[in-house]
């Protein structure tokens, strides 16, 4: 079985975020969305996982490297044009045909079980099948599915039908990719209402946790779900308390006040005087100083906080500096400039 992680996109709505970041190297707890979606897809002893890549390819590929960290190959599908989810199977299709696949959005974050998925995939007999979960959240377009496991596009009166919203996984047969045509397309167009239509497209309703990350407040919603507990995802550094992750390579002074949860990365420097939390994510290789206070943010690495600043409810990117006694609310603060949050 392979994988094909899809990095290609733009991720307009996480901008300005993704202007110097593309969206699979978006911090979820100090590790990039796309190596914890790799670490997931391990449980499913792949034979090989490509990438498709388009805006700041290298920066993907260098922190992914050649593999040899999953103990499975990784292959590069290069699109210099966006060709769309279908297109990007079609692309890479004589790779995909002697077996099933499956195909994971990597702007995402979720514990999902994967091997359960295939299972279910196996038994239903589908051609294909999507990951839908439970949300209640009217952003979410909804995903009607049948008493037997069907996905319904036409749904008529005295359905018995569940909900669902799409997570950005689905398993597929290898006769799906016959039926992509060459450049752009649509993965609803081309395979989905196809196969809803013959009734061989079918859900599995994942019990495990999802969160879309493509709009900044849901980015900032899902990394503090992870420091919280109500993941299963993996946090780096030492547990101390309930929530509270510190690096053992920080140094923190005995006078800094910490509320649970809270993340703090390697090598990070907290002068005295200063509260973190709650819910405060603080990247490796940050320096904050006296008097600073800090909650309901996230901060990437390399940055440097001036004393007695206050951070609230915010987004700092990576190597920002922020002067001495300044009020950051509310913002994403990239290349020196903030610009407001609304949403949160």
């Amino acid at each position: 079985m392979r994988a094909l992680l899809l990095a290609a996109g733009l991720g307009e709505r996480l901008r300005p975020l993704t202007l110097t970041k593309p969206k699979a190297l978006m911090p979820i707890a100090n590790r990039p969305s796309i190596i914890r979606l790799l670490e997931s897809a391990q449980s499913l002893e792949l034979d090989e996982i490509f990438i498709n890549l388009h805006f700041l390819k290298d920066d993907i590929k260098d922190e992914i490297s050649a593999g040899t960290r999953w103990n499975c190959p990784i292959q590069y599908s290069y699109e210099p044009e966006l060709l769309g989810t279908a297109g990007a199977i079609r692309k890479i299709g004589k790779f995909l045909a002697d077996d099933r696949f499956i195909v994971i959005n990597t702007d995402i974050v979720t514990d999902i079980d994967l091997p359960s998925v295939l299972e279910s995939h196996i038994k239903s007999g589908a051609k294909a099948t999507l990951v839908l979960s439970k949300q209640d959240d009217i952003d979410y377009a909804q995903i009607g599915v049948s008493s037997d496991g069907r996905i319904l596009i036409d749904k008529k009166s005295g359905d018995l039908i569940t909900n669902g919203v799409y997570t950005g996984i689905g398993i597929f047969e290898p006769s799906v990719i016959e039926m992509i045509p060459a450049g752009y397309s649509s993965l609803l167009e081309a395979v989905l209402v196809p196969l809803a239509d013959e009734g061989t497209l079918f859900a599995h309703f994942a019990d495990g946790y999802w969160m879309d990350i493509g709009k900044v407040d849901r980015y900032i919603q899902a990394s503090r779900d992870v420091i919280s507990g109500k993941t299963r995802l993996p946090i780096d550094g030492r547990l101390i308390g309930d929530n509270l992750w510190i690096n053992e390579s920080s140094e923190i002074d005995m006078a800094v006040r910490i509320e649970e949860p809270v993340l703090i990365g390697q090598g990070v420097a907290v002068d005295g005087g200063t509260r973190i939390g709650p819910n405060v994510i603080i990247g490796d290789g940050c320096q904050i100083g006296a008097g600073v206070e800090i909650s309901n943010s996230v901060i990437w690495s390399d940055c440097h906080i001036g004393s007695s600043s206050i951070i609230e409810h915010s987004v700092i990117s990576n190597n920002e500096k922020i002067a001495a006694k300044q009020k950051v609310k509310r913002v994403i603060v990239h290349r020196g400039v903030a610009e407001p949050i609304f949403n949160i």
